[in-house]
């Protein structure tokens, strides 16, 4: 399953069931008694930690998106019913493992996981029906689909700037030129490199980039923590 490969941990190795259940229903923050991360690690780690949610949204979030939908649709031919509850399980299993990301990272209150326990002894057309009635299912499915669109451009922002800024230093250090022999439209931004001293300025540009990066990178983070933390809900 998705998981199997994600982990089921939050970032210090707690495990996923007991960092959300210590979140609790009653709103209080997750394991209060952990030591604070300290600011300067979390700045630096926090672009990182975008780039790792990104990544598991376009190998994990985008195909799981795109299956489970053509699941449902096969459930009038048969084929659904049997595949849908597959699907779901994973897809349930990933947004827990998302929601530990809440909690390990944000420190955000998570409601504890709900679960029908009833339906998982009944065949596969019965659970498939359960899970089409439940809405924790289409929450989840609302979730994927904002997680591989506004959720993967707010986890990359911070890395692509860092990116960018390095791009800066690559044409400052004479890359620049094998560019303009070649004819190439080289552009940095709004600084057109023509010769040594524009590639400093594009390398200049580059260290304000970088520096603005790692600032948002924790709000940026948290933002999209936020955002998971909002769209799964109660699922």
């Amino acid at each position: 399953m998705a998981t199997d490969t994600l982990g089921r941990t939050t970032s210090d190795g707690t495990s996923l069931d007991g960092a959300v259940r210590e979140a609790g229903r009653d709103g209080h923050p997750a394991r209060p008694d952990a030591p604070a991360e300290g600011r300067t690690a979390a700045l630096l780690k926090a672009p990182w930690r975008g780039l790792g949610i990104a990544l598991a949204t376009i190998f994990v979030s985008i195909p799981l998106f795109a299956l489970t939908l053509v699941s449902i649709c096969l459930i009038p031919l048969g084929i659904g019913l049997y595949t849908t509850p597959v699907l779901m399980a994973w897809m349930r299993d990933f947004a827990d493992w998302r929601k530990s990301l809440v909690v390990g990272w944000a420190g955000l209150p998570v409601p504890e996981a709900r679960r029908l326990g009833w339906a998982e002894d009944a065949g596969a057309p019965r659970r498939t029906l359960v899970l089409m009635a439940d809405p924790a299912s289409w929450r989840q499915l609302w979730w994927l689909m904002g997680d591989m669109t506004v959720g993967l451009l707010v986890a990359l922002l911070p890395f692509a700037m860092i990116a960018q800024a390095g791009y800066g230093y690559v044409l400052a250090a004479g890359v620049w030129e094998p560019i303009n022999d070649a004819g190439g439209s080289n552009w940095y931004a709004f600084i057109k490199i023509e010769d040594q001293d524009a590639a400093n300025q594009a390398a200049l540009l580059g260290s304000g980039l970088l520096v603005v990066a790692i600032l948002i990178a924790g709000a940026v983070l948290r933002g999209n923590l936020r955002l998971t933390r909002l769209l799964i809900g109660r699922s």
